[in-house]
């Protein structure tokens, strides 16, 4: 049976201090149920944002240090922090589960700067498809973190000021629905120019920063909250666009939202139990409209292939013009299309024939690293560690780093063998996908590879060769090419708006594409564990 006991939070937060009438002013005071997790507890009186790893204690970020009452360590504890660490007080928040009274001093690890990247590269020049015009999205980004407060969660950067801009006729609003990040769009349906940009990270972190983590949040009754977070922040930047065009001869004639399966069932409200268990069925992949009663204007969500490579990489495949009979046949040579983030998914065409697929990165590539470092950096780092030999090809650290661990970067972080082996196993698992769909392919010259998402826009692909995660076959061939899935949304909506396309003809572009599922590959296996090497290759 369990009891309430009392925890003092030692603080030096003004905010978090007007929260309580603890007897001094710098801690405040919760009532803790001593059968849940000190976690559960910090949600529960918004003392922290959420668990980036949905409480399974691998990423290390919720620290705390036990003042007094210190908790025995779990085994994963003791397996993500230093001995000295432990012996010091310090825990998981997410794992420790005290049962008598005691005093906790906050040591979140910081969430790293994330740019949410609202650019694609214009590659119109390469693209032979009619209904594609000169890509004029203007290069820019916005730089946001995690809130420690929910009410915070709205971090806005407005990027352009719209009073210089020659605002009329039709505009349409695309919308990239990341699992991290989302942006949002206005743009003119005639010329493709953008007005205004609005980003956010996606409030559903709080439940854990993988969609398998959502799915499991959905299944044990969140379902309502997840989708009534996105939609919030869609009605956000909705009323911005609005009042931006308030005073102007120019009206929203749609929205088109690209994501991935997941997050588009999650919006859809729908039951994602089948999305996270074999056979792994979607309730609905095909063109979707939403319906929102304030909203007089249609919303489209882009159809997806498979319950692991949804609309996000659809409008990627669309706006680069790598859909069967969108591109030039190229004999004997093909395309690459990698977009890295929580999840990784692939996609190879030779213009005849199209092959995609999708791997769990983890967060590895988007800031998920215990250090909280982004995940570019973390590539780069990790090829230079190896380089001057502080690191070997296994990913093992020389001494006195494998016990001190190793600080890089400025500002300084400290590296230890955790950090680089979730960079090892994200790279083996995505460098095994992009090896399966070349042979399955029947092993073409790749004359092209664009890297997709933020991850890929400021990866050094020196490093990326350098440590493996790209194959040195295709070193100068590697383009990255920005934000796809917002450009895709906004060249699906326009051409779904002005009649150039319809769901019947999208759905049968999309009936011609194999997609592959890497568990079920005999060679998978042997292939990620080669591939755990941190090496050129």
């Amino acid at each position: 049976m369990s009891e309430k006991i009392k925890i003092t939070i030692v603080t030096n937060d003004e905010k978090l201090n007007t929260k309580s009438d603890a007897p001094n002013e710098s801690s405040i005071i919760v009532t803790h149920d001593s059968s849940t997790t000190i976690m559960s507890t910090l949600l529960k009186n918004d003392l922290i944002s959420g668990s980036f790893c949905g409480g399974r204690g691998d990423c290390g970020r919720c620290r705390i240090q036990f003042l007094k009452g210190v908790t025995i360590p779990t085994p994963l504890e003791r397996s993500v922090m230093e001995a000295e660490e432990l012996r010091q007080g310090y825990r998981l928040a997410c794992l420790a589960r005290p049962k008598d009274d005691c005093v906790i001093k906050l040591d979140l690890v910081n969430s790293p700067k994330i740019d949410i990247v609202a650019d694609m590269i214009d590659v119109t020049q390469r693209i032979d498809y009619k209904s594609q015009g000169k890509n004029q999205t203007e290069k820019q980004k916005s730089t946001v973190t995690e809130s420690d407060e929910k009410s915070q969660n709205a971090l806005v950067k407005k990027l352009y000021n719209t009073d210089d801009i020659f605002i009329e006729g039709d505009m349409l609003i695309a919308v990239d629905l990341g699992t991290t990040t989302i942006a949002m769009q206005l743009m003119q349906i005639d010329t493709g120019q953008v007005v205004d940009t609005y980003c956010e990270m996606n409030p559903q972190r709080c439940y854990g920063a993988d969609v398998l983590s959502r799915i499991k949040a959905s299944c044990e009754g969140s379902r309502e909250s997840l989708q009534q977070m996105v939609l919030e922040v869609l009605e956000r930047g909705v009323s911005r666009f609005e009042d931006c065009l308030s005073k102007r001869t120019a009206a929203i004639r749609g929205m088109c939202i690209a994501g991935n399966t997941t997050m588009e069932h999650l919006l859809m409200g729908y039951d994602v139990s089948s999305l996270g268990a074999s056979p792994f069925t979607p309730v609905e992949i095909g063109l979707q409209e939403y319906q929102n009663p304030a909203w007089n204007f249609k919303v489209w969500l882009v159809p997806g292939i498979s319950v692991f490579v949804g609309g996000d990489i659809v409008a990627g495949l669309y706006v680069l013009g790598m859909l069967p009979d969108m591109q030039r046949k190229d004999a004997g040579k093909a395309t690459l299309l990698i977009d890295l983030g929580t999840n990784g998914e692939m996609a190879v065409t030779d213009g005849n024939r199209m092959l995609v697929t999708a791997t769990a990165a983890g967060p590895a590539f988007e800031g998920g690293a215990g250090a909280g470092v982004v995940g570019s950096d973390m590539i780069a780092c990790t090829a230079f560690l190896l380089k001057q030999g502080i690191m070997d090809r296994t990913g093992l650290f020389a001494e006195p780093y494998f016990t001190e661990g190793v600080t890089v970067g400025n500002p300084a972080v400290k590296l230890h063998n955790k950090d680089i082996r979730d960079i090892q196993m994200a790279k083996a698992a995505i460098r095994a996908g992009i090896e399966i769909l070349w042979r399955q392919m029947g092993e073409p010259e790749i004359n092209r590879v664009y890297l997709a998402g933020g991850f890929g826009y400021y990866l050094d692909a020196e490093a990326a060769f350098c440590i493996g995660l790209l194959p040195v076959r295709m070193r100068g061939i590697v383009e990255a090419v920005g934000n796809t899935s917002l450009a895709g949304a906004f060249q699906i909506g326009r051409d779904l708006w002005r009649g150039r396309t319809d769901k019947k003809a999208l759905e049968q572009r999309l009936s011609y594409i194999e997609s592959i599922n890497l568990a079920k590959q005999e060679a998978f296996e042997e292939l990620y564990v080669r591939y755990m090497n941190i090496s050129e290759s």
